[in-house]
Protein backbone atom coordinates (compact mmCIF):
# COMPACT_ATOMS: atom_id res chain seq x y z
CA UNK A 1 0.00 0.00 0.00
CA UNK A 2 1.17 3.53 -0.77
CA UNK A 3 2.56 5.38 2.24
CA UNK A 4 0.80 8.71 2.79
CA UNK A 5 0.96 9.19 6.57
CA UNK A 6 4.30 9.71 8.33
CA UNK A 7 4.10 9.22 12.09
CA UNK A 8 7.01 10.35 14.27
CA UNK A 9 7.94 9.94 17.89
CA UNK A 10 9.29 13.21 19.29
CA UNK A 11 12.27 12.76 21.64
CA UNK A 12 15.08 10.86 19.95
CA UNK A 13 13.54 11.14 16.47
CA UNK A 14 12.52 14.75 15.77
CA UNK A 15 14.41 16.44 18.60
CA UNK A 16 17.51 15.62 20.62
CA UNK A 17 16.13 16.72 23.98
CA UNK A 18 18.02 14.49 26.39
CA UNK A 19 20.07 17.18 28.10
CA UNK A 20 17.16 19.57 28.69
CA UNK A 21 15.01 16.76 30.08
CA UNK A 22 17.82 15.55 32.34
CA UNK A 23 18.51 19.09 33.55
CA UNK A 24 14.81 19.52 34.39
CA UNK A 25 14.68 16.21 36.25
CA UNK A 26 17.81 17.10 38.24
CA UNK A 27 16.44 20.54 39.09
CA UNK A 28 13.29 18.83 40.39
CA UNK A 29 15.29 16.36 42.47
CA UNK A 30 17.45 19.17 43.83
CA UNK A 31 14.42 21.29 44.70
CA UNK A 32 12.98 18.47 46.83
CA UNK A 33 16.29 17.69 48.52
CA UNK A 34 17.28 14.56 46.57
CA UNK A 35 20.61 13.66 44.98
CA UNK A 36 20.94 14.50 41.31
CA UNK A 37 21.78 11.87 38.70
CA UNK A 38 24.11 11.65 35.65
CA UNK A 39 22.51 12.86 32.42
CA UNK A 40 23.07 9.52 30.67
CA UNK A 41 21.24 7.66 33.44
CA UNK A 42 18.20 9.92 33.26
CA UNK A 43 18.11 9.62 29.45
CA UNK A 44 18.08 5.83 29.82
CA UNK A 45 14.81 6.14 31.76
CA UNK A 46 13.05 7.85 28.84
CA UNK A 47 10.70 6.13 26.40
CA UNK A 48 7.33 5.64 28.06
CA UNK A 49 6.20 8.96 29.42
CA UNK A 50 7.29 11.78 31.71
CA UNK A 51 5.66 10.30 34.80
CA UNK A 52 7.61 7.05 34.54
CA UNK A 53 10.78 9.00 33.79
CA UNK A 54 10.46 11.09 36.95
CA UNK A 55 9.47 8.11 39.12
CA UNK A 56 12.47 6.06 37.99
CA UNK A 57 14.75 9.02 38.64
CA UNK A 58 13.41 9.55 42.18
CA UNK A 59 13.77 5.86 42.97
CA UNK A 60 17.33 5.81 41.69
CA UNK A 61 18.20 8.97 43.61
CA UNK A 62 16.94 7.37 46.84
CA UNK A 63 18.50 3.95 46.17
CA UNK A 64 15.00 2.50 45.68
CA UNK A 65 13.85 3.69 49.13
CA UNK A 66 11.16 5.97 47.70
CA UNK A 67 7.90 4.12 48.43
CA UNK A 68 5.22 5.69 46.26
CA UNK A 69 2.59 3.42 47.83
CA UNK A 70 2.59 5.47 51.03
CA UNK A 71 0.22 8.43 51.13
CA UNK A 72 2.98 10.87 52.10
CA UNK A 73 5.31 9.77 49.28
CA UNK A 74 2.46 9.66 46.78
CA UNK A 75 1.60 13.29 47.55
CA UNK A 76 5.26 14.29 47.43
CA UNK A 77 5.73 12.58 44.08
CA UNK A 78 2.77 14.42 42.58
CA UNK A 79 4.28 17.71 43.79
CA UNK A 80 7.68 16.76 42.38
CA UNK A 81 6.14 15.67 39.07
CA UNK A 82 4.18 18.93 38.79
CA UNK A 83 7.37 20.87 39.53
CA UNK A 84 9.15 18.94 36.76
CA UNK A 85 6.41 19.69 34.20
CA UNK A 86 6.39 23.35 35.13
CA UNK A 87 10.18 23.68 35.07
CA UNK A 88 10.56 21.77 31.79
CA UNK A 89 7.79 23.86 30.19
CA UNK A 90 9.83 26.95 31.04
CA UNK A 91 13.17 25.49 29.88
CA UNK A 92 12.37 23.20 26.92
CA UNK A 93 14.94 24.40 24.38
CA UNK A 94 18.05 25.50 26.24
CA UNK A 95 20.06 22.68 24.64
CA UNK A 96 17.44 20.87 22.55
CA UNK A 97 17.92 20.81 18.77
CA UNK A 98 16.39 19.11 15.75
CA UNK A 99 18.11 15.97 14.56
CA UNK A 100 20.17 16.28 11.40
CA UNK A 101 18.10 16.74 8.24
CA UNK A 102 14.72 16.75 10.02
CA UNK A 103 13.59 20.21 8.95
CA UNK A 104 14.38 19.43 5.32
CA UNK A 105 12.62 16.06 5.56
CA UNK A 106 9.47 17.67 6.96
CA UNK A 107 9.56 20.31 4.22
CA UNK A 108 9.86 17.66 1.50
CA UNK A 109 7.05 15.56 3.00
CA UNK A 110 4.65 18.49 2.94
CA UNK A 111 5.83 19.45 -0.54
CA UNK A 112 4.93 15.95 -1.70
CA UNK A 113 1.50 16.13 -0.10
CA UNK A 114 2.10 13.69 2.76
CA UNK A 115 0.42 13.87 6.16
CA UNK A 116 2.73 14.30 9.15
CA UNK A 117 1.77 13.23 12.67
CA UNK A 118 3.62 13.45 15.99
CA UNK A 119 2.71 10.85 18.64
CA UNK A 120 4.66 11.46 21.80
CA UNK A 121 4.62 10.34 25.41
CA UNK A 122 5.63 13.86 26.47
CA UNK A 123 2.77 16.35 27.03
CA UNK A 124 1.56 17.60 23.65
CA UNK A 125 1.48 21.17 25.00
CA UNK A 126 5.23 21.05 25.66
CA UNK A 127 5.90 19.36 22.31
CA UNK A 128 4.04 22.17 20.52
CA UNK A 129 6.06 24.80 22.37
CA UNK A 130 9.36 23.15 21.40
CA UNK A 131 8.37 22.64 17.75
CA UNK A 132 7.27 26.27 17.51
CA UNK A 133 10.60 27.51 18.88
CA UNK A 134 12.47 25.22 16.49
CA UNK A 135 10.30 26.53 13.62
CA UNK A 136 8.83 23.20 12.45
CA UNK A 137 5.41 23.23 14.11
CA UNK A 138 3.63 24.21 10.88
CA UNK A 139 4.73 20.97 9.19
CA UNK A 140 2.63 18.78 11.50
CA UNK A 141 -1.00 17.94 10.78
CA UNK A 142 -1.55 16.43 14.23
CA UNK A 143 0.30 16.42 17.54
CA UNK A 144 -0.87 13.77 19.99
CA UNK A 145 0.31 13.34 23.56
CA UNK A 146 -0.97 12.06 26.93
CA UNK A 147 -2.87 15.34 27.44
CA UNK A 148 -4.70 14.97 24.11
CA UNK A 149 -8.38 14.05 24.42
CA UNK A 150 -10.21 11.76 22.00
CA UNK A 151 -13.68 12.39 20.56
CA UNK A 152 -15.33 11.34 23.85
CA UNK A 153 -13.08 13.54 25.98
CA UNK A 154 -10.95 10.66 27.25
CA UNK A 155 -7.17 10.83 27.54
CA UNK A 156 -5.32 8.83 24.90
CA UNK A 157 -3.31 5.86 26.17
CA UNK A 158 0.46 6.12 25.80
CA UNK A 159 2.67 3.95 23.60
CA UNK A 160 3.05 0.99 23.32
CA UNK A 161 -0.77 1.23 23.16
CA UNK A 162 -2.15 1.99 19.69
CA UNK A 163 -4.78 4.54 20.79
CA UNK A 164 -2.80 7.50 19.44
CA UNK A 165 -2.42 5.89 16.01
CA UNK A 166 -6.10 5.02 15.78
CA UNK A 167 -7.12 8.53 16.83
CA UNK A 168 -4.77 10.06 14.27
CA UNK A 169 -6.16 7.88 11.49
CA UNK A 170 -9.76 8.79 12.35
CA UNK A 171 -8.94 12.50 12.52
CA UNK A 172 -7.05 12.58 9.22
CA UNK A 173 -9.76 10.67 7.39
CA UNK A 174 -12.46 12.92 8.86
CA UNK A 175 -10.65 16.18 8.09
CA UNK A 176 -9.49 15.26 4.60
CA UNK A 177 -12.33 12.97 3.50
CA UNK A 178 -9.87 10.14 2.89
CA UNK A 179 -10.09 6.42 3.50
CA UNK A 180 -6.59 5.66 4.76
CA UNK A 181 -5.88 2.51 6.74
CA UNK A 182 -2.95 1.52 8.93
CA UNK A 183 -1.23 0.15 5.83
CA UNK A 184 -0.93 3.71 4.49
CA UNK A 185 1.18 4.76 7.50
CA UNK A 186 4.79 4.46 8.58
CA UNK A 187 6.06 4.95 12.15
CA UNK A 188 9.49 6.34 13.13
CA UNK A 189 10.75 5.61 16.63
CA UNK A 190 13.91 5.30 18.69
CA UNK A 191 12.55 3.00 21.39
CA UNK A 192 11.18 -0.53 21.50
CA UNK A 193 7.76 0.78 22.60
CA UNK A 194 7.52 2.87 19.41
CA UNK A 195 8.10 -0.15 17.18
CA UNK A 196 5.81 -2.36 19.27
CA UNK A 197 3.02 0.21 18.97
CA UNK A 198 3.53 0.66 15.23
CA UNK A 199 3.46 -3.07 14.57
CA UNK A 200 0.40 -3.57 16.75
CA UNK A 201 -1.35 -0.81 14.79
CA UNK A 202 -0.42 -2.55 11.55
CA UNK A 203 1.78 0.07 9.86
CA UNK A 204 5.34 -0.02 8.55
CA UNK A 205 8.01 0.81 11.14
CA UNK A 206 11.41 2.51 11.09
CA UNK A 207 13.97 2.14 13.88
CA UNK A 208 16.08 5.29 14.41
CA UNK A 209 19.09 3.87 16.20
CA UNK A 210 20.83 7.24 16.64
CA UNK A 211 18.17 8.44 19.09
CA UNK A 212 17.85 8.42 22.87
CA UNK A 213 16.26 5.00 23.38
CA UNK A 214 17.94 1.73 24.31
CA UNK A 215 19.46 0.62 21.01
CA UNK A 216 19.63 -3.09 21.88
CA UNK A 217 15.94 -3.24 22.81
CA UNK A 218 15.03 -1.14 19.77
CA UNK A 219 16.78 -3.46 17.32
CA UNK A 220 15.35 -6.55 19.00
CA UNK A 221 11.87 -5.52 17.79
CA UNK A 222 12.98 -5.95 14.13
CA UNK A 223 11.45 -2.86 12.54
CA UNK A 224 10.79 -2.97 8.79
CA UNK A 225 13.57 -0.45 8.18
CA UNK A 226 16.52 0.81 10.21
CA UNK A 227 18.34 4.13 9.81
CA UNK A 228 20.69 6.19 11.93
CA UNK A 229 18.33 9.18 11.77
CA UNK A 230 14.80 9.56 10.43
CA UNK A 231 15.86 11.99 7.70
CA UNK A 232 17.51 9.11 5.80
CA UNK A 233 14.03 8.15 4.58
CA UNK A 234 13.93 11.26 2.37
CA UNK A 235 15.63 9.35 -0.49
CA UNK A 236 12.84 6.77 -0.49
CA UNK A 237 9.64 8.83 -0.18
CA UNK A 238 8.76 8.32 -3.84
CA UNK A 239 9.25 4.55 -3.59
CA UNK A 240 7.04 4.36 -0.50
CA UNK A 241 4.39 6.38 -2.34
CA UNK A 242 3.89 3.57 -4.84
CA UNK A 243 1.84 0.43 -4.33
CA UNK A 244 4.66 -1.56 -5.95
CA UNK A 245 8.33 -0.68 -6.39
CA UNK A 246 9.94 -1.20 -9.76
CA UNK A 247 13.22 0.52 -8.77
CA UNK A 248 14.95 -2.58 -7.42
CA UNK A 249 18.22 -0.74 -6.66
CA UNK A 250 16.53 1.87 -4.46
CA UNK A 251 14.37 -0.79 -2.88
CA UNK A 252 17.46 -2.82 -1.91
CA UNK A 253 19.15 0.33 -0.55
CA UNK A 254 16.11 1.17 1.57
CA UNK A 255 15.87 -2.31 3.11
CA UNK A 256 19.61 -2.73 3.66
CA UNK A 257 20.56 0.80 4.73
CA UNK A 258 22.90 1.37 1.82
CA UNK A 259 23.84 5.04 1.29
CA UNK A 260 22.65 6.46 -2.03
CA UNK A 261 22.33 10.03 -3.24
CA UNK A 262 19.34 12.19 -2.43
CA UNK A 263 17.15 12.73 -5.48
CA UNK A 264 17.80 16.46 -5.64
CA UNK A 265 21.57 15.96 -5.70
CA UNK A 266 21.38 13.11 -8.18
CA UNK A 267 19.09 15.15 -10.47
CA UNK A 268 21.53 18.06 -10.32
CA UNK A 269 24.49 15.92 -11.45
CA UNK A 270 22.42 14.27 -14.19
CA UNK A 271 21.43 17.69 -15.52
CA UNK A 272 25.08 18.72 -15.50
CA UNK A 273 26.11 15.58 -17.40
CA UNK A 274 23.49 16.20 -20.07
CA UNK A 275 24.01 19.94 -20.44
CA UNK A 276 27.81 19.64 -20.68
CA UNK A 277 27.94 16.61 -22.95
CA UNK A 278 29.81 14.47 -20.42
CA UNK A 279 30.69 11.06 -21.86
CA UNK A 280 33.43 9.60 -19.63
CA UNK A 281 32.75 9.34 -15.89
CA UNK A 282 34.89 8.04 -13.03
CA UNK A 283 33.02 7.33 -9.80
CA UNK A 284 34.85 6.89 -6.48
CA UNK A 285 32.46 4.83 -4.35
CA UNK A 286 30.09 2.55 -6.25
CA UNK A 287 28.02 1.30 -3.30
CA UNK A 288 25.40 -0.86 -5.07
CA UNK A 289 25.60 0.95 -8.40
CA UNK A 290 22.67 3.36 -8.09
CA UNK A 291 24.48 6.45 -9.40
CA UNK A 292 26.54 4.57 -12.00
CA UNK A 293 23.41 3.04 -13.52
CA UNK A 294 21.54 6.34 -13.48
CA UNK A 295 24.42 8.20 -15.15
CA UNK A 296 24.86 5.54 -17.85
CA UNK A 297 21.16 5.57 -18.70
CA UNK A 298 21.30 9.28 -19.59
CA UNK A 299 22.97 8.68 -22.95
CA UNK A 300 24.06 5.50 -24.80
CA UNK A 301 27.46 7.13 -25.42
CA UNK A 302 28.24 7.52 -21.73
CA UNK A 303 30.87 5.21 -20.20
CA UNK A 304 31.24 4.87 -16.42
CA UNK A 305 34.19 3.45 -14.47
CA UNK A 306 33.40 2.95 -10.78
CA UNK A 307 35.45 1.62 -7.88
CA UNK A 308 34.15 0.13 -4.61
CA UNK A 309 36.10 -1.22 -1.64
CA UNK A 310 33.28 -3.22 0.00
CA UNK A 311 32.99 -6.74 -1.46
CA UNK A 312 29.32 -7.24 -0.59
CA UNK A 313 28.24 -3.93 -2.14
CA UNK A 314 30.47 -4.56 -5.16
CA UNK A 315 28.77 -7.93 -5.71
CA UNK A 316 25.34 -6.30 -5.50
CA UNK A 317 26.45 -3.55 -7.92
CA UNK A 318 27.51 -6.21 -10.44
CA UNK A 319 24.01 -7.71 -10.28
CA UNK A 320 22.37 -4.31 -10.71
CA UNK A 321 24.52 -3.38 -13.69
CA UNK A 322 23.71 -6.72 -15.31
CA UNK A 323 19.97 -6.39 -14.61
CA UNK A 324 20.02 -3.01 -16.34
CA UNK A 325 21.92 -4.46 -19.34
CA UNK A 326 24.77 -1.99 -18.89
CA UNK A 327 27.78 -4.32 -18.56
CA UNK A 328 29.17 -2.97 -21.86
CA UNK A 329 29.16 0.64 -20.60
CA UNK A 330 29.83 0.36 -16.85
CA UNK A 331 33.18 -0.99 -15.65
CA UNK A 332 33.20 -1.93 -11.97
CA UNK A 333 36.43 -2.29 -9.99
CA UNK A 334 36.76 -3.95 -6.58
CA UNK A 335 39.55 -2.26 -4.66
CA UNK A 336 40.85 0.64 -2.59
CA UNK A 337 40.66 3.85 -4.60
CA UNK A 338 43.72 5.23 -2.81
CA UNK A 339 45.96 2.37 -3.98
CA UNK A 340 44.27 1.18 -7.17
CA UNK A 341 45.76 2.54 -10.38
CA UNK A 342 43.10 3.76 -12.80
CA UNK A 343 44.17 4.88 -16.23
CA UNK A 344 42.33 7.08 -18.69
CA UNK A 345 40.95 10.58 -18.91
CA UNK A 346 37.49 11.52 -17.62
CA UNK A 347 35.10 14.40 -18.22
CA UNK A 348 33.62 14.08 -14.74
CA UNK A 349 35.07 12.53 -11.60
CA UNK A 350 32.46 11.91 -8.92
CA UNK A 351 33.67 11.52 -5.32
CA UNK A 352 31.14 9.82 -3.05
CA UNK A 353 33.16 7.40 -0.90
CA UNK A 354 34.82 7.65 2.54
CA UNK A 355 34.30 11.28 3.57
CA UNK A 356 37.51 11.42 5.61
CA UNK A 357 39.54 10.64 2.46
CA UNK A 358 37.98 13.20 0.10
CA UNK A 359 41.07 15.39 -0.13
CA UNK A 360 43.30 12.40 -0.90
CA UNK A 361 40.86 11.22 -3.59
CA UNK A 362 40.81 14.70 -5.10
CA UNK A 363 44.60 15.07 -5.18
CA UNK A 364 45.13 11.60 -6.65
CA UNK A 365 42.46 11.56 -9.34
CA UNK A 366 42.85 15.14 -10.55
CA UNK A 367 45.55 13.62 -12.77
CA UNK A 368 42.79 11.67 -14.56
CA UNK A 369 40.77 14.78 -15.32
CA UNK A 370 40.23 15.81 -18.94
CA UNK A 371 41.24 19.41 -19.86
CA UNK A 372 37.69 20.76 -19.47
CA UNK A 373 36.56 18.19 -16.92
CA UNK A 374 35.16 18.67 -13.42
CA UNK A 375 35.47 16.95 -10.06
CA UNK A 376 32.11 16.66 -8.27
CA UNK A 377 31.96 15.95 -4.52
CA UNK A 378 28.82 14.92 -2.62
CA UNK A 379 27.75 15.03 1.06
CA UNK A 380 29.44 18.34 1.85
CA UNK A 381 26.55 19.41 4.08
CA UNK A 382 26.24 16.03 5.81
CA UNK A 383 22.64 16.52 6.97
CA UNK A 384 23.36 20.13 7.93
CA UNK A 385 26.02 19.18 10.49
CA UNK A 386 28.87 20.83 8.57
CA UNK A 387 27.26 24.22 9.20
CA UNK A 388 25.80 23.35 12.60
CA UNK A 389 27.87 20.89 14.63
CA UNK A 390 25.31 21.02 17.47
CA UNK A 391 23.10 18.70 15.40
CA UNK A 392 25.17 15.77 16.65
CA UNK A 393 26.59 14.80 20.02
CA UNK A 394 28.30 11.72 18.63
CA UNK A 395 32.10 11.96 18.95
CA UNK A 396 32.87 9.94 15.80
CA UNK A 397 30.39 11.96 13.73
CA UNK A 398 31.88 15.22 14.99
CA UNK A 399 35.34 14.05 13.90
CA UNK A 400 34.00 13.18 10.46
CA UNK A 401 32.17 16.50 10.10
CA UNK A 402 35.36 18.38 10.98
CA UNK A 403 37.18 16.49 8.20
CA UNK A 404 34.46 17.48 5.72
CA UNK A 405 34.90 21.10 6.85
CA UNK A 406 38.63 20.75 6.29
CA UNK A 407 37.97 19.42 2.76
CA UNK A 408 35.68 22.36 2.00
CA UNK A 409 38.42 24.72 3.19
CA UNK A 410 40.89 22.87 0.95
CA UNK A 411 38.63 23.43 -2.06
CA UNK A 412 38.14 27.12 -1.26
CA UNK A 413 41.89 27.73 -0.89
CA UNK A 414 42.98 25.59 -3.86
CA UNK A 415 44.95 27.74 -6.29
CA UNK A 416 44.85 25.15 -9.08
CA UNK A 417 41.07 24.66 -9.07
CA UNK A 418 38.03 26.91 -8.93
CA UNK A 419 35.12 25.46 -6.94
CA UNK A 420 31.44 26.33 -6.77
CA UNK A 421 29.26 25.01 -3.96
CA UNK A 422 25.60 24.11 -4.46
CA UNK A 423 22.86 23.67 -1.87
CA UNK A 424 21.49 20.61 -3.63
CA UNK A 425 20.71 17.30 -1.98
CA UNK A 426 23.20 16.89 0.85
CA UNK A 427 25.58 19.55 -0.47
CA UNK A 428 27.55 19.33 -3.73
CA UNK A 429 30.67 21.01 -5.06
CA UNK A 430 31.86 21.27 -8.66
CA UNK A 431 35.59 21.94 -9.20
CA UNK A 432 37.41 22.76 -12.47
CA UNK A 433 40.96 23.82 -13.32
CA UNK A 434 41.51 27.57 -13.37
Amino acid sequence: MATEIYVFDCDGVIINSGEDIADSVNESLRHFGYWTLPTAEIVSYMGDGARNLVLRSVRSSTKNKFNIESDRRKKEFEELYSFYLSYYSSHPVNKTALYAGIKELLRVLKEKGKYVVLITNKPASIARLILEKLEVYSYFDLIIGPDTKDEKGNEIALKPATDGFEFALRELNKRNKTNFTAENAIMFGDSASDIIAGKAFGCKTVACRGGLGNKEKLLSEHADFCFSVASEIEKFIDILSKDTCDDFIKNYAMHNEVPIMQDEGSDFICEYIQSHGVKRILEIGTAIGYSAVRFAKLNPKIRVTSIEIDEERYAEALKNVEKNALTDRITLILGDALTEEITGSFDLIFIDAAKAQYQKFFEKFKENLAPNGVIVSDNLSFHGMVDDLSLTHNYSTKKLVKKIRKYRDFLKANEEFETEFFDKGDGISVSWRR
